[in-house]
């Protein structure tokens, strides 16, 4: 049994201890987690015993020869075949997740039988195993190296986008896909805005750099965020720099199997906080990584008291401070819980 096929048994484990009869998915990444192939167009049904996919003939072929473990048809109408086996197999309590389908299609699952039930696939990429954990490492191993290649090259006078368009182009020709998200590359003031869109404002000398970056490599996402300073940083930059910095590192070392999000969360939070700067701590100290560049478990003072990290889950720690108008500080690992602490896939050397 390959990885795929252990997922869809798992999957299959999930529908029988909820007592459902199946799942349909249409999304391209849950199917691509589940078979390994990443085409839009592929509708599947997993029901506690088999998988089926259906999907338009132009896409059979290449399918079935990449995916036989699956039960797999073609149809020029293939939400109505895949209606037809649900009937023709009794399916009576069939779920869809409401996350993954857009209006339209969530509408017409619920027009035809379908209940909403959340969380399904989700729950099986938590914890990453084998195969994902080396393309996790990969993934940030090419966006740390690239960022180390960027920073010399950075100069007085060029823009935001600039930057982010030479850092993007460094990742790629490591082996990267493409970002993770838009890249967020903010020269002085714009880096007290957490969600900085990219610019065309220029650096200036003396001020500071943030970069918030990360690049998908098969499929798997990174997610690093490096402030520094183009010049002579002034004291109050250093201080709330040595701050974040220690309410980062302490974050990571608290990270473990048992920790609860919330309490991973208050590491780093109190630090802040007791030094003076809480309120300008406006997020939440970190999320999960995967497929997704935002998976659970949120690291957050508002998360479920019972959600506890995991052997295999990834997650990153982010701490930052945010003063208007002068500059941000934030700084960003992705860090893969271990059986008795973490390994930070992205952190300095």
């Amino acid at each position: 049994m390959n990885t795929c096929q252990k997922r869809i048994s798992d999957l299959q484990l999930i529908l029988k201890e909820k007592d459902l009869d199946a799942i349909v998915l249409s999304r391209p990444l849950e199917i691509n987690f589940l078979t390994g192939y990443f085409m839009d167009g592929v509708i599947m049904l997993i029901t506690r015993q088999e998988a089926f996919a259906f999907m338009p003939k132009m896409l059979f072929d290449d399918f079935h020869a990449k995916v036989p473990f699956v039960r797999s048809e073609h149809s020029d109408k293939i939400r109505e075949a895949l209606m037809s086996k649900k009937t023709e197999l009794g399916l009576k309590k069939a779920v869809f997740e409401p996350e993954t389908e857009n209006y339209l299609r969530g509408k017409y699952w619920k027009d035809n039988g379908f209940e909403e039930c959340q969380g399904l696939t989700a729950s099986l990429r938590l914890c990453k195993e084998g195969e994902e954990i080396e393309m996790l490492r990969k993934s940030c191993r090419i966006a740390a190296k690239a960022f180390e290649q960027l920073v010399p090259t950075i100069k007085t006078g060029e823009t935001e986008i600039e930057v982010s368009n030479r850092l993007d182009n460094l990742m790629r020709s490591m082996g990267a896909k493409g970002p993770s998200f838009d890249l967020i590359v903010a020269f002085g003031q714009n880096g007290a805005l957490p969600h900085h869109v990219t610019s065309e404002r220029k650096l200036k000398d003396n001020e500071s750099i943030l970069i918030d970056f990360g690049c998908i490599y098969k499929g798997y996402c990174s997610d690093i965020t490096r402030t520094f300073f183009h010049g002579s940083p002034n004291d109050e930059y250093r201080k709330v720099y040595d701050i974040v910095r220690k309410a980062h590192d302490e974050g990571l070392k608290a990270l473990r199997p048992g920790l609860s999000a919330v309490e991973a969360d208050k590491t780093c939070r109190d630090i802040i906080s007791d030094a003076g700067y809480g309120q300008y701590f406006i997020h939440s100290t970190g999320h999960g990584v995967g497929l997704e560049i935002h998976e659970a478990p949120a690291l957050s003072s508002r998360a479920n008291e019972k959600v506890l990290l995991k052997k295999g889950m990834a997650v990153t720690i982010e701490p930052g401070i945010y003063l208007l108008g002068k500059f941000g500080v934030r700084i960003e690992d992705t860090a893969l819980i271990t059986e008795n602490g973490c390994e930070a896939l992205t952190a300095e050397e």
